[in-house]
């Protein structure tokens, strides 16, 4: 989309210098990108020795802080309202969150005074699959500042996409790593959340991240009294949304040989299976009360009633002071359209079996917004392709 572009820079130049060439080991790296790493490299390089100005500041800054409360994590697969959900529930005053300026330079948000600049600059004003207003100080998920803080984020992929498999199992389940990996895991991403907490001032912290779906057993080693508010929505319209939003993303993000559809549309596959089956494993070990689920198509036609709900018994706490600010950000939000999609016949069918189990249990049908077309010269996919 057109009012999609921004400069030949990777969202790796906020990353940590040691942990950034660990990741450019993880592919290989296309000759279309060369010009792309190389000015990364040098925003890399440049915004290191900020670095140490931001371990005093917020060294200084965590110490002196309050104990946080239990944060609120939003779960659900990508496309399936949670970025709906964060940007509401973080109309409360007494909200913390990440930053998108955040998202890309967690190691120097205490010198926003450069980096936030540039930034501002060149972003883009709206992301390009929903038209959701962008700005570096709006709330934003957290899995692509945790990338930048430490290599075993499920984000790599983005980066070098023939290597997601990987990525899940060393960043979601921990495969593969030794036990110094793994503390650091869990001490650099509790030091994340505690500086999207005190940088935003607020005293609840909400954390939107679909990866996290998928992590609940990490996410209680280190909140035992966390918070889960799980959004689920038509497995069809999330797969079609999922593919069309990572088709636009990937070439800008995307530092290896451009995947064709056919690999996106297996992998977004196997990586809902995957985050589901980990769902399922894991959801029961989180303290009864502390998770709430509501279906997307719920709240969208009754939105005030999900909040209210969701701030008496998830957050515990009258929501006379939260829900207008809610009212006030939905009513500037009336304007948004959902979008439709036309298939092929053929795609769909081979998408609609691998998605049964998925719609049967959580008893979806087709949905409205998708439009069925016919391509005679379509050949049937093989149900055993995988990437």
């Amino acid at each position: 989309m057109s009012e999609f572009r921004i400069p030949p820079i990777s969202t790796l130049a906020g990353s940590v210098l040691g942990s950034y060439f660990k990741i450019l080991r993880s592919g290989t790296i296309a000759k279309r990108s060369y010009f792309k790493v190389a000015l990364t490299t040098l925003v890399v390089l440049v915004r290191t020795p900020f670095q140490l100005w931001e371990e005093l500041v917020y060294g200084r800054r965590i110490k002196r802080s309050a104990p946080m409360e239990p944060p609120l994590f939003i779960l659900g697969h990508w496309r399936s309202g949670t970025t709906l959900l964060h940007n509401v529930l973080c109309q409360d005053p007494r909200a913390a969150y990440l930053s998108t300026y955040a998202s890309v330079f967690p190691n120097n948000m205490a010198s926003t005074w450069i980096f936030k600049t540039f930034m501002g600059l060149n972003m883009p004003d709206k992301r390009p699959s929903d038209s959701v207003a962008l700005h570096p100080d709006f709330p934003q998920e957290d899995e692509f500042a945790f990338a930048n803080m430490q290599p075993n984020a499920y984000y790599n992929f983005f980066y070098f996409p023939s290597q997601y498999a990987a990525f899940y199992d060393r960043a979601v389940r921990h495969n593969g790593l030794d036990e110094r990996e793994v503390e650091h895991w869990y001490r650099t991403y509790a030091k994340l959340l505690r500086k999207a907490a005190v940088s935003s001032q607020g005293k609840q912290l909400i954390v939107k991240n679909p990866v996290n779906t998928a992590r609940i057993d990490k996410l209680l080693r280190l909140y035992p009294d966390a918070r889960f508010l799980y959004i689920h929505r038509n497995p069809i319209t999330v797969y079609y949304s999922t593919l069309r939003f990572f088709q636009q993303l990937m070439p800008t993000l995307c530092l290896e040989e451009l995947p064709n559809d056919d690999f996106l549309s297996e992998m977004i596959l196997d990586v809902h299976d995957r985050m589901m089956r980990d769902f399922a494993e894991q959801r029961s070990l989180i303290p009864a009360g502390n998770l709430l689920e509501v279906r997307y198509d719920t709240f969208a036609e009754a939105p005030l009633d999900a909040l209210e709900m969701i701030e008496r018994q998830l957050l515990r706490r009258d929501p006379s002071v939260a829900m207008p600010c809610y009212m006030a950000y939905l009513k500037s939000q009336k304007g948004h359209r959902t979008n439709t999609y036309q298939v092929d016949k053929v795609d769909l069918t081979y998408v609609m079996k691998r998605l049964e189990p998925y719609m049967r249990e959580q008893n979806f049908a087709l949905p409205k917004n998708v439009q069925v077309i016919t391509d005679p010269t379509k050949e049937p996919r093989p149900t055993n392709e995988r990437p």
